[in-house]
């Protein structure tokens, strides 16, 4: 794949190749939600769960991510993606099939698209992930499956809370330990990818292009995903389970509309099929 494709030509490309019919969760739908369903319109049917939109299939209900999942786990659409259903209640009704240890956030990976096109996926997204070098392997592995998936590069962007020259001062702490097992987690996957410890210079990754970014823990991950999406800085493709049977995508439930989320699940979709 040419690396220099903007990655939302690449993911519309793969969503038109065949018309998905994607769920999403739709509780309080406003006109800029509306036009968004219609933008996804384009390229994949939606089926909205929650509220009954005129224009729309639609199941009205008080719990929608119930009826979301019955009809996910049935085939009646082929992706489900959160939209307004809050958090908690769609992740204890999506795992009810697994088995009681299961959890979907091990393997959420965020999707993001530079202004430049440059495609930008980091992790720990959730703020429950303590940030144990187990953890982010999974994550990594997690990424990388959907490079592999969609045809991204793969190059890894590794940052801890400390430089290389600032280990003397911090050592025998917490932020000593991150950065050596930052160091650690690059040996794994240095013989196999492109992979470098940036330390605290999230700025020298970008500058390399880095693909994929792994944060020192999920409470600085979940922040630098909120601010680059809330201040406009990128374009947000949602945050897709990587570890599940199903296509699921969370999405900010407070987002304003929802296509790029959709166009996402339809890619994954076409190309778990291809």
């Amino acid at each position: 794949m040419n690396a220099l494709r903007p990655l939302g030509s690449l993911l519309l490309e793969r969503a038109r190749q065949k018309r998905r019919k994607i769920g999403i969760g739709v509780t309080s739908p406003t006109d800029a939600l509306i036009a968004g369903l219609r933008k996804a319109d384009e390229f994949c049917e939606p089926f909205l769960y929650g509220a009954d939109v005129p224009g729309f299939a639609s199941v009205a209900s008080s719990t929608p991510e119930d009826a979301l999942f019955t009809d996910l786990e049935g085939g009646a659409i082929d992706a489900a993606v959160r939209g307004q259903i809050h958090a908690t209640p769609f992740r204890e009704r999506f795992i009810r099939p697994y088995n009681r240890s299961f959890q979907p956030i091990e393997e959420m990976i965020t999707v993001f698209e530079f202004p430049d096109g440059r495609p930008l996926l980091v992790s720990p997204a959730s703020n429950l992930t303590m940030g144990s070098v187990g953890e982010k392997e999974k994550l990594l592995d997690a990424s990388i499956r959907f490079c592999q998936l969609v045809g991204l590069p793969v190059k890894i962007g590794l940052l801890a809370q400390c430089r290389d020259e600032d280990l003397l001062d911090v050592a025998g702490t917490s932020i000593e330990k991150t950065y050596r097992e930052t160091d650690r987690l690059a040996e794994l996957y240095s013989g196999r990818f492109a992979v470098k410890n940036y330390g605290i210079d999230f700025e020298k990754a970008y500058e390399d292009g880095v693909t994929i970014l792994i944060e020192p823990n999920g409470t600085t991950g979940n922040q630098v995903i909120r601010t680059l999406y809330f201040l406009k800085v990128v374009r947000f493709y949602g945050a897709p389970y990587m570890n599940a049977t199903h296509i699921v995508v969370e999405a900010f439930k407070n987002g304003t509309d929802f296509p790029d989320i959709m166009m996402l699940a339809s890619a994954l979709a076409n190309s778990r099929t291809a």
